[in-house]
């Protein structure tokens, strides 16, 4: 077992957290109970992570016995279910692993789905699945450079300074998922969308791995990995959306957070993984597997997220 989080009485039935996270990473476990405990792992980060005005209401890190179980046991799950990923041995075969993991994780027929294929409404449900990240990641890049240093702290703070619109208030980036979000949402609200349709365990996963790899500051390296193979993978996927909306007439001012992510994030992964990885690799080979436990772990759980999104895009068709 892992050390993910320190070690506490647990509140819950331990029975619930056995279905939700079975000790044996084969077996599939029960997904009520995993969304259940996930969804609450999410609440909880989005509370941490509110804004100064909500400071009598922000939940003490570590404080609630119930939550850090959660953590223990849903992290421990997660890191099971890669132990059998071959990762690289040695700095020197980090690059080349890292290319070949984040080119498989491109998601090439789901993109070509959302290009070609999709509707409005399974392209406005994708989009707010998306959210729940997206909506954060300003916060999260700020978090990941915490503690870094050099050319790695600089490589961090360009992709924020990104993220804020190279310091313009209409084009943070935030602002602009919020405004298509908005659209898409009226676009679901128009055809009485039942919204529970985004309640799956695998949706709570995909964000809470990187609010959790972010908060807890032993788990950076792993927040590193995670975010650097996101920025990595992720140009196809928007360029995707981008020719879907486009095929569909949506607005242009509801994809331009969309249409600048084609090369910001194609820019990024390059630039995270020079600035980044390559130099935090060749200090210890601990260092070099968190960063790379942090990348398997991000695609494991992000397979899961497309292929469960996309089943609930196709289904709206009838």
């Amino acid at each position: 077992m892992t050390q993910e989080v320190l070690d506490s009485p647990a509140h819950l039935d331990p029975s619930i957290l056995d279905r939700a996270f079975p000790h044996l990473s084969d077996q599939p476990g029960d997904e009520s109970a995993r969304l259940d405990q996930l969804s609450r792992l999410h609440a909880y980060y989005v509370d941490y992570l509110s804004g100064p005005d909500n400071f009598r209401s922000i939940p003490r890190l570590n404080m609630d016995a119930d939550v850090r179980e959660i953590e223990h046991r849903w992290l421990d799950w997660e890191t099971n279910r890669v132990q059998d990923v071959e990762l690289p041995a040695s700095a020197s075969e980090f690059h080349e692993w890292f290319l070949a993991v984040a080119e498989a994780h491109t998601q090439d027929d789901f993109n070509h789905y959302l290009a070609s294929e999709a509707g409005l409404e399974e392209i406005a449900l994708f989009f707010l699945a998306e959210e729940l990240v997206d909506s954060k990641f300003d916060d999260l890049m700020a978090m990941v450079q915490i503690g870094t240093q050099g050319v790695t702290k600089l490589t961090i703070a360009e992709n924020y300074w990104d993220e804020m619109g190279e310091g313009t208030l209409e084009h943070m980036h935030t602002r602009l998922f919020d405004h298509s979000a908005l659209y898409m949402r009226a676009q679901l609200d128009e055809i009485g969308f039942d919204y529970r349709t985004l309640q799956f365990s695998q949706v709570y996963a995909n964000a809470s791995l990187l609010l959790a790899y972010g908060i807890h500051r032993h788990l950076n390296p792993r927040a590193l990995g995670a975010m650097g193979v996101l920025e990595q993978s992720a140009s196809p996927r928007f360029q995707a959306m981008v020719d879907g909306c486009e095929r569909l007439r949506v607005p242009d001012d509801v994809i331009e957070y969309q249409r600048i992510h084609v090369h910001v994030d194609a820019d990024h992964g390059a630039e995270w993984t020079k600035g980044v990885f390559l130099p935090l690799v060749e200090r210890s080979p601990e260092l070099l597997r968190e960063i790379s436990l942090g990348i398997a772990t991000r695609i494991q759980v992000a397979n899961d997220y497309y292929s469960q999104v996309w089943a609930r895009m196709t289904a709206l068709k009838g």
